[in-house]
């Protein structure tokens, strides 16, 4: 009997190692850029936009997706208002 339940931690175990093992490997497809970088880099934040728009349910949460996009809202906000191209009608009120 307790021969059975030795052999059967055992191969618990070699199972529990072998799972975490594959963990390990995992690696960073990426280096994750920040808002700031994304505000400089125009190019940049519109080609990694795009590529996150392409499949939003996966690339979505990712870091670098989420920086770009906020970027991508900072420099709106800074964009001149009333501006014949952009079709603005409306100047923020300022307080």
């Amino acid at each position: 009997m307790k021969r059975h339940i030795a052999i059967s931690l055992g191969l618990s175990g070699a199972l529990l190692a072998s799972i975490l093992a594959g963990c390990e490997t995992r690696k960073m497809e990426e280096e994750v850029r920040t808002v700031d970088w994304y505000e400089t880099n125009n190019a940049e934040r519109a080609a990694k936009l795009n590529h996150c728009m392409s499949d939003p349910g996966q690339y979505d949460a990712l870091p670098n997706c989420i920086n770009a996009s906020r970027a991508e809202n900072n420099v709106k906000a800074g964009t001149k208002w009333n501006d014949e191209k952009r079709d603005l009608r409306t100047e923020p009120k300022v307080l």
